[in-house]
């Protein structure tokens, strides 16, 4: 797909330039026109012609786009931590100290969303790469959500695309409206179950068991065997499941379910929020490889998900650190880049569920001092990404998709596990923390933090009642203002996990400083 501007402009701000690309503020990739005068964005709208936004735009991408260029608590600069302050440093003295320090000891790279496809090549090339999203080695998808609108039955799995891939929703609501049948097992009544025609607010462990029933041979409950009826009249029906789901306990379980209802009902399946579709390991894998590296490269706010005991274990460390913000990783950081966003160069976006690479050209010039992370680490290393070697392996020509802005990844479906392999946990109590409509960048920008302001803890009255509860719960050492909505499955406690203690507004806790497992996103609450 290419995408070229409007004839007419959809904007009646004078420009002088306008811009297409394609957003990678989540996985949906929609198109969108930037216009500039004299190199200042002064509009943005979404593309009418994108098959995948249809002229729309949602809040997350014109923040990242328009906010964020423009927001006065934007780093800008490189600094150098001085005791407990940071100086600022010019460019060559910071590469000098790069070089020094990269290009002897052994270095983990640290990679958030935020980085493109880009610094993950060059990472594996002169490390090991650790991310906070998670890995798999399958099609993180086999149908594309623009082609969701054709299924007649979806059955979702705590998906929530609204808070993850935003534009996305809207193929499910046409499903809907087209006929379909939307059936949602959450924990959380989320916005997608305001579209269902059923739904079950469940404990996560109560979901497995749901899926589980599905394949059992003897007649369950009435719910499942409608849904069983549905799955096997309506074949090429659509799983929705949410990417969360292989970041806590019930990973292998959600796996195994999932090939076998592929192999028993010939479902579709597509995975909603951050995924990594390529080698890697985890940050829990990090913590327990960290004596190993002298130094580390993070891009992205990955410590947030960190305990206490793990940001004083890298103080011994060299960490160079490519931020947007002063946010709590800038803080444990020796070194720190401002960092470009994916609009101001050319990015390959590849952080998501639906089984695609997305190319998008440099639409905006980054102000002076805002440096683009892979530029800098060709420098030091003194080697380019051969992004197009790489993705050979993958099938994915180079070519095509920086000619066509999209190229869908051949990798092999889901592999059917042994039914040994998984067990179902079970606890009375879940903590449950994931991210809302407001992310991380979110809480930086006025507008969209006032979203969401505040960091509560949101409980069902019946779980309030069994635990004594009345105007706050403490989860670990961190006490929560409570929040009672019938919104929540009995058994679950939500708490919003893109909170941290840097932000400017409203500042609260990063998951790391009331969780045991941070790296999870449910756990047992005792």
């Amino acid at each position: 797909m290419s995408l070229e501007p409007t004839k007419v402009p959809l904007t009646v701000k004078e420009f002088d330039k306008q811009v297409v690309g394609l957003c990678a503020g989540c996985g949906c990739g929609c198109g969108y026109i930037l216009y500039l005068k004299e190199g200042k964005i002064v509009d943005l709208c979404g593309h009418p012609a994108d098959v995948r936004c249809v002229g729309s735009f949602c809040t997350k991408g014109i923040t990242y786009i328009q906010e964020v260029h423009r927001n006065p608590l934007r780093l800008k600069g490189v600094f150098l931590k001085n005791g407990e302050d940071f100086i600022s440093v010019d460019y060559q003295t910071a590469l000098n100290l790069l070089r020094e320090r990269l290009l002897k000891g052994k270095t983990a790279f640290l990679l958030g969303r935020q980085g493109g496809l880009e610094e993950y090549v060059l990472a594996r090339t002169f490390g090991e790469v650790f991310v906070d999203a998670p890995v798999v080695d399958f099609l993180p998808s086999t149908v594309e959500p623009t082609d969701w609108k054709r299924v007649k039955f979806i059955l979702s799995v705590d998906a929530e695309p609204v808070f993850s891939e935003v534009m996305a929703t809207r193929w499910l609501v046409d499903a809907v409206e087209g006929g379909a049948y939307l059936f949602c097992l959450s924990s959380r009544y989320e916005t997608l179950c305001a579209k269902a025609k059923d739904r079950l607010l469940l404990k996560p462990d109560q979901v497995i068991r749901f899926l589980r029933a599905l394949l059992e041979p003897e007649k369950g409950e009435e719910k499942v065997e409608f849904v069983k009826r549905s799955l096997f009249l309506l074949r090429g029906s659509l799983v929705l499941v949410g990417a969360h789901l292989l970041s806590s306990p019930f990973r292998d379980a959600v796996a195994y379910l999932l090939s076998s209802l592929r192999n028993r009902y010939g479902v579709n399946y597509s995975f909603v929020g951050d995924l990594m579709p390529f080698p890697a390991k985890s940050l829990e894998d990090f913590i327990g490889e960290l004596d190993q590296f002298e130094n580390l490269v993070v891009v992205g706010n990955v410590f947030r998900y960190f305990k206490e005991e793990h940001l004083q274990n890298i103080r011994d460390k060299f960490v160079v650190s490519f931020q947007t913000f002063p946010n709590i990783t800038a803080h444990y950081s020796n070194v720190v880049f401002s960092s470009t966003l994916f609009y101001e160069r050319s990015f390959v976006n590849y952080r998501h569920g639906f089984g695609y690479l997305l190319y998008s050209q440099k639409t905006c010039e980054p102000e002076a001092g805002i440096y683009n992370p892979q530029r800098v680490l060709e420098e030091v290393y003194c080697k380019t990404a051969d992004v197009r070697e790489f993705l050979q392996d993958y099938g994915v020509s180079y070519e095509k998709l920086t000619g066509e802005g999209y190229e869908r990844l051949r990798m092999e479906d889901l592999g059917l596990k042994k039914v040994e392999d998984y067990q179902i946990p079970q606890c009375e109590f879940y903590v449950y923390t994931d991210s809302t409509l407001v992310e991380d960048l979110g809480h930086w920008n006025p507008w969209t933090h006032e979203i969401e302001r505040y960091q509560r803890a949101y409980v069902n009255p019946h779980t309030a009642k069994k635990l004594g509860l009345k105007g706050s719960i403490r989860i670990g050492d961190v006490e929560f203002d409570l929040y009672i909505t019938q919104n929540l499955a009995d058994g679950v406690i939500f708490v919003p996990s893109e909170f941290e203690e840097f932000q400017p507004f409203d500042p609260g806790h990063r998951v790391g400083s009331f969780l045991k497992k941070p790296f999870h996103r449910y756990e047992a609450f005792a």
